[in-house]
């Protein structure tokens, strides 16, 4: 007999919510890679610190 309670895992899953937010991680590791690409090839001149400092100012206006 039920007490009110319910098992979580008969409920029908959210697919839809859990596709979006592996679409946008994809996308994410998507744009930062193209940065870090576009970065070597049209900033030779950067070092690997600078270089780092913008990767880590695009992925911080990623995440906004």
């Amino acid at each position: 007999m039920s007490d009110g309670h319910f098992n979580r895992a008969l409920l029908p899953k959210d697919d839809l919510a859990a596709g979006i937010r592996l679409g946008k991680a994809q996308m994410r590791a998507k744009a930062e890679q193209a940065l870090r690409q576009l970065l070597a090839e049209q900033f030779p001149a950067l070092t690997g610190e600078e270089a780092a400092a913008l990767h880590e100012r695009f992925a911080a206006l990623l995440r906004t």
